[in-house]
């Protein structure tokens, strides 16, 4: 706290010299006390800057890491590319070789002459007996 030494009724200033050294001697101890403390906080932050990393570091490690998802979005995006070649061509593959076989219907067809067949067979030894 501040405490001058001319008086706060705007009277004459002492001149005497006397308190105004006393209170400075007493301020620069409270300065001297200050800046141990604060000479004892710096050091300890300087002991732990070498652990931090500075704000060009982080910088760096932020491009580089941007351009390592970079280059993965564009491996990844040839490598779905591939795939999407490959799927079609066994699509297309597999969608040939099920037009040569016989549809379902087709079987249902079959299997009904053969039934019809066997019964008209059946038929036949029924009478012929």
């Amino acid at each position: 706290m501040d405490n001058p030494v001319e008086p706060a009724g705007g009277g004459p200033y002492d001149p005497s010299l006397g308190q105004r050294v006393s209170r400075l001697e007493g301020e620069v101890h409270e300065l001297r006390a200050t800046m141990t403390r604060v000479e004892l906080i710096v050091t300890r932050i300087e002991a732990a800057l070498p652990h931090l990393a500075t704000k060009a570091e982080l910088a760096d490690m932020r491009s580089d890491i941007r351009g390592e998802i970079a280059d993965m979005r564009s491996d990844l995006r040839g490598e779905i590319a591939g795939l999407r070649s490959e799927t079609k061509d066994e699509f297309a593959s597999d969608h040939a070789e099920l037009a040569e076989k016989p549809s379902k219907t087709y079987m249902w067809g079959v299997l009904g002459v053969l039934l019809m067949a066997y019964a008209c067979g059946l038929a036949a030894l029924a009478v012929l007996k």
